[in-house]
């Protein structure tokens, strides 16, 4: 099941980033619920993140700073951080598609959002593996466009209302992970004495 989930991943992430057209139009057509697409895309992703921060870690960073608990305390903010940063994000942005003349559908903003974050995962994935080149994540960026593609197919954005919404979505977005990383930093900082916040 997992090599399943995995494969269906990478293939679904490649498709998006060489042809996201075409896949938006695929994932028009799914119907997949807001928690087979967690399961079967978001979680693969956050799973292969921790296993990226594990290896970075553990090959990065001083062994007077590294310990199990140090990664497991991270994993537990990148899960918090992705898991509730996208069922926040999709429910606020529902709201406000009317007013950018886009169609009201949670399922199908809940794709988008989860969808358009492939670019997102990537970066986060290469950069936890790879500290030294955190500048990797400058390919987080390439999410915008997903969004951007994947608004019109999905919502039936308008062109007029395309920039607008893209912005306001991206903005709520970021916003909502740096609001959710100082809490559960906070805590977690609170509890171990570890700071996490580090990209």
């Amino acid at each position: 099941m997992l090599v399943k989930n995995i494969n269906f991943v990478f293939n679904r992430a490649i498709k998006l980033i060489l042809n996201s057209k075409a896949e938006w139009n695929i994932i028009l057509t799914e119907t997949l619920s807001r928690k087979a697409i967690i399961n079967n895309y978001a979680l693969p992703w956050m799973i292969i993140m921790v296993v990226c921060c594990f290896i970075g870690e553990s090959l990065f960073v001083s062994r007077y700073i590294f310990s199990i608990q140090y990664v497991l305390t991270k994993a537990s903010f990148i899960f918090a951080v992705t898991y509730i940063g996208i069922y926040v994000s999709s429910l606020i942005i529902n709201e406000l598609t009317t007013s950018f003349n886009s169609k009201k559908d949670i399922e199908a903003v809940f794709k988008l959002v989860v969808y358009s974050c492939t670019g997102y995962f990537m970066a986060s994935s290469l950069a936890l593996l790879i500290p030294p080149l955190a500048i990797l994540m400058a390919f987080a960026l390439y999410s915008l466009y997903l969004f951007w593609e994947g608004s019109t197919i999905l919502l039936g954005t308008p062109d007029d209302n395309k920039i607008g919404f893209v912005v306001v979505s991206s903005l709520i977005m970021l916003g909502i992970y740096a609001i959710l990383s100082l809490i559960i930093n906070t805590i977690l900082h609170g509890i171990f004495g570890l700071n996490l916040i580090t990209q």
